[in-house]
């Protein structure tokens, strides 16, 4: 009987890092910063120290939860500017409790929709694929599967990537050679039948949306 394969030892989570927290908010692998999400911008918040007023010392907006972690080692450097010696407030107004944060899209759908979605998100972020929020943004607002897609690439890769490294690069010719086979098919007009690669929903029911293979 062949033997088993040895297990991995488990990641070693380096200090720039993002574990997920919650939904839309990731902490740093030491936990100095936290990467939160507000609407379609990402914004990284120093744990550690605070701005000229006491505050949250927070970076950004970025364009996406990569750009936002890109920046973490920069702002280890950065240094806050001395608290400032502005006049006391009085005492009614320090009392205000503090704005509560921005809702995130996922915080505006309803309740049953929201716990879908976050289960969703989970799952994507298992199969290893980074900004798994912003993924599954983009398949519920598009007509592209981009998760199956996402899957799809990633899964094939990692096949590709398990054989000897001297046939690597035919295998990735004839994947490409085959998604071209399969594109061209669904663009035939001939009275012959055709095929498609289509993604599957939960159920695995075929949907309307396609993949495509060797991209």
């Amino acid at each position: 009987m062949p033997s088993a394969k040895p297990k991995k030892p488990p990641k070693q989570v380096a200090a720039d890092d993002l574990v997920r927290e919650t939904a839309g908010s990731y902490v740093s692998g030491d936990g100095r910063f936290e990467v939160r999400q507000s609407d379609s911008t990402w914004y990284v918040v120093d744990r550690q120290q605070t701005n000229e007023f006491g505050q949250e010392l927070i970076h950004g907006p970025f364009g996406s939860m990569k750009a936002a972690k890109a920046q973490m080692p920069g702002a280890r450097g950065v240094k806050p500017l001395l608290r400032s010696r502005t006049r006391p407030k009085p005492a009614a107004e320090k009392q205000k409790p503090p704005k509560p944060p921005p809702k995130s899209w996922i915080d505006r759908l309803p309740r049953e929709e929201a716990t879908q979605v976050k289960r969703l998100i989970r799952a994507v972020e298992k199969e290893g694929i980074e900004d798994a929020d912003a993924l599954v943004r983009r398949d519920r607002a598009g007509l592209q599967p981009a998760i199956a897609q996402a899957l799809l690439d990633r899964r094939v890769e990692n096949a590709v990537a398990e054989l000897p490294e001297q046939e690597r690069v035919v295998a990735r010719r004839v994947l490409k050679h085959l998604g071209a086979t399969i594109s061209a098919s669904e663009a035939s007009g001939d009275p012959l039948p055709g095929w498609a690669l289509f993604e599957t929903g939960p159920a695995r029911e075929p949907t309307k949306r396609r993949v495509r293979l060797g991209d």
